[in-house]
């Protein structure tokens, strides 16, 4: 993920569309729009502690959305998206999937839809490559199926609202039972706050909760200098954790990008905290093409180092 103001932050948590997404069909009250990207990536590796890592191989990817709107009052819209995604290893992942009803302040969302807590995730997750290590989000906070998803805009106020029914396989033999989860976020204009918690219950054999609380701050401090922090406990079923996210990221001009995070995350079943460092340098030749190379080193763990370089077409 590129940086993001503190503005497109809050536009980014309630609309999942691509921003170079562009009209190819308009009828009588119904218009379809399409976006996506192609990525051509390469990730390379020290292998670290684990040997079975590949030292080289292809990462690219694809995305290819479709949005479709009808308006159903002047005020009240309905739409429905739906995202895909390939590669080389899953031909095609469904990444959203929903249909939405709301106006410019409230839309209500049901399918597959972002998780409550993304809209806080997304202060720290703001490279191109690597980071956002440390938020071990639950299925039910992030993004899952079978899910209605409230977002609201009040002001400076952006609150989202979850309920999952269940259904969704989250690991081997377990699937989720049902999870909900609520977060607020509120722009004071320089700084930006935000605090939330989901939780999610499973069947199966990982039948054990997930819980998340997080807090995060992000502050525009100049017009090129952003930096973003992120606080997260819980339990990942029923293997409880803690831990922070650091993120910044400075434009050196308006297509010169350089952006770091580092992550610390403490499980109990672990008897080493996972301590990540990532840096990320992009440069945009247009709006819609741009290329990147990151650095991710792992201090802790397997400590490997791993790079990936690419170039991204966006539509």
């Amino acid at each position: 993920m590129n940086k993001l103001t503190l503005t497109a932050l809050a536009i980014t948590s309630a609309f999942a569309v691509n921003a170079n997404a562009a009209d190819v069909y308009k009828g009588d009250n119904v218009s379809l729009a399409l976006g996506g990207r192609v990525e051509a990536r390469t990730q390379l590796s020290d292998q670290g502690k684990d040997k079975s890592v590949e030292k080289q191989k292809d990462a690219s990817r694809a995305r290819l959305n479709f949005e479709a709107k009808t308006n159903i009052t002047d005020d009240i819209v309905a739409r429905g998206f739906v995202e895909k995604e390939f590669t080389q290893n899953d031909a095609d992942e469904t990444r959203y999937l929903y249909v939405a009803v709301g106006n410019d302040n409230n839309e209500l969302q049901f399918g597959k839809t972002d998780g409550a807590l993304v809209q806080l995730t997304n202060y720290t997750d703001i490279l191109n490559t690597f980071g956002a290590e440390a938020s071990n989000k639950s299925v039910t906070a992030d993004r899952a199926d079978n899910q209605l998803l409230y977002i609201g805009n009040y002001g400076g106020l952006t609150v989202n609202a979850a309920f999952n029914g269940g259904g969704e396989t989250v690991a081997t033999d377990t699937t989720i039972d049902k999870g909900y989860g609520i977060s607020a976020s509120y722009d004071f204009g320089v700084l930006k706050a935000g605090a939330g918690y989901a939780k999610e219950t499973h069947t199966g054999v990982s039948s054990k909760d997930s819980d998340n609380l997080l807090l995060s701050l992000g502050s525009d401090i100049t017009d090129q200098l952003y930096v973003g922090a992120l606080y997260v406990n819980g339990s990942k079923f029923g293997d409880d954790f803690n831990g922070f996210e650091l993120a910044t990221s400075y434009d050196f001009t308006e297509q010169l990008t350089l952006s770091g995070t580092y992550t610390s995350a403490k499980f109990d079943s672990e008897s080493d905290d996972r301590n990540t460092a990532s840096l990320d340098l992009g440069y945009n030749f247009t709006d819609y093409f741009l290329t990147y190379v990151g650095v991710s080193k792992q201090f802790t763990q397997n400590e490997e180092l791993k790079s990936l370089l690419g170039a991204k077409v966006t539509f």
